[in-house]
């Protein structure tokens, strides 16, 4: 035999080693992998959720078609209307969007359960018009809160200022928010906070507004039990 053929031979046992190694490894690497990509799916950023809300708000301004024979603009939501005349301040009128998706399931079912998407909530008390958004993941957690106030006075203001409040989530904790002010006779809002903590400041901006996306959560799921 010459030593070409040994060494042929010596070259086809270490790839075969190589290989057999290779297979007993492959199975946790692609565990792994699968591991890391699930987590990195499972985590909001601000970019993600940026991008799902304008998503969002073009499905809200566009869907608004009633053509009962002609889905292509036809709206799928709820609609709550309520209408109170409250002492001292009169008519009090709330309007109350609640969009939705289908649930992801290889269940061979004609009617899927619904998750709630995404809400919009317009109301007055008085001649003063409040504005809030909210942005859920699949699983029911916030991911998302916007909020416009138009008469309000915090610490270090000697008026009554307009704010926007923004707040990010990813699992239901907060990641990151975005406060701004319009004052006087500003033109426009000006930043006056954006930071990953909530400060003591808007601590009950942000309590009350969290309070009312799980006050939300529950009333659609209350309603899919009834109208699905």
């Amino acid at each position: 035999m010459s030593i070409f053929a040994n060494n042929n031979n010596m070259s086809l046992i270490i790839i075969t080693n190589r290989i057999k190694h290779m297979k007993k490894r492959f199975p946790l690497l692609m565990l792994l992998t699968l591991l890391s990509l699930h987590i990195g799916w499972a985590q909001n950023t601000v970019e993600s959720i940026r991008q799902r809300y304008t998503e969002a708000k073009e499905y809200a301004h566009t869907h608004t078609g009633s053509d009962l024979y002609d889905g292509a603009d036809f709206g799928e939501y709820y609609h709550l209307e309520a209408r109170q005349w409250l002492p001292g301040t009169g008519g009090h009128i709330e309007n109350t969007y609640l969009y939705y998706d289908e649930v992801d399931s290889d269940d061979d079912v004609i009617y899927k359960p619904h998750w709630l998407k995404f809400v919009t909530k317009r109301f007055n008390y008085a001649a003063r018009e409040y504005y809030q958004e909210f942005l859920y993941d699949a699983d029911g957690k916030v991911a998302f809160i916007y909020a416009y106030d138009p008469m309000t006075q915090l610490e270090g203001d000697e008026n009554d200022s307009q704010y926007e409040f923004r707040f990010y989530f990813s699992k239901g904790q907060p990641i990151k928010a975005i406060v701004k002010r319009k004052r006087g006779d500003d033109k426009e809002f000006r930043l006056v906070y954006e930071d990953n903590a909530i400060q003591p400041v808007y601590q009950q901006q942000y309590n009350e507004l969290l309070t009312a996306a799980h006050t939300i959560r529950q009333l659609f799921t209350d309603i899919e039990k009834e109208a699905y």
